[in-house]
């Protein structure tokens, strides 16, 4: 080989390496339909609202999260039957290698990186869809959200701490303070003085 041969060669390399991504994809074992993970994150469970739903008894209601971080896909689990990589249970977080099978409850998955064109990777870079199909193959395409996981948990969660806490306070001020709690029960409605069982 020349070296105008190979200086053509190198010029070649960075422009196909650039006009591709690798992209996660989830296969189930059992009848070999693969789901694409995005670049976002994918919650995968027993209910409806699930990214990638599994209608197993074994599989939690949000049983797992496959999020994408640092150029990396890391599998979250959240299930009481558990979740295994290669055979090892799940603790909290473990990162994702290509070939990893994945197993949430009794269902079974292969983690694969696949290279798909970089302008289709990043059109579908942090979409939510329906999964559907890709033309000429028997892919499903399950694109990943923005990572709102478990706000709406932790909000409902804090709520009901902050009651909890005052329903507490309030039975210390009326058990402890009897003073106290006469005179703030004596500001309130009538109504409300006979259900708490004060004297009108």
């Amino acid at each position: 080989m020349t070296g105008e041969e190979r200086d053509r060669a190198a010029q070649k390399t960075p422009k196909q390496a650039a006009d591709v991504e690798r992209v996660g994809t989830l296969t189930r074992l059992t009848d070999g339909r693969q789901y694409s993970l995005g670049f976002g994150s994918l919650r995968v469970g027993r209910q409806k609202r699930a990214d990638l739903v599994i209608t197993d008894k074994t599989v939690s209601r949000h049983h797992a999260d496959v999020c994408y971080e640092g150029g990396r896909y890391v599998l979250y689990d959240h299930s009481t039957n558990g979740t295994w990589i290669n055979g090892t249970l799940v603790a909290v977080a473990q990162p994702l290698r290509n070939g990893d099978t994945i197993k949430f409850g009794k269902v079974e998955f292969r983690f694969n990186l696949i290279e798909v064109p970089a302008d289709e990777a990043a059109a579908r870079a942090g979409e939510l869809t329906a999964p559907k199909r890709i033309s000429g193959s028997s892919t499903f395409i399950m694109k990943g959200g923005k990572g709102k996981r478990r706000t709406g948990r932790m909000v409902l969660r804090a709520l009901l701490y902050v009651v909890l806490l005052l329903i507490v306070a309030a039975v210390v001020i009326y058990f402890l303070l009897p003073d106290v709690a006469a005179s703030i029960i004596s500001g309130l409605p009538p109504g409300l003085q006979e259900m708490l069982g004060a004297q009108p």
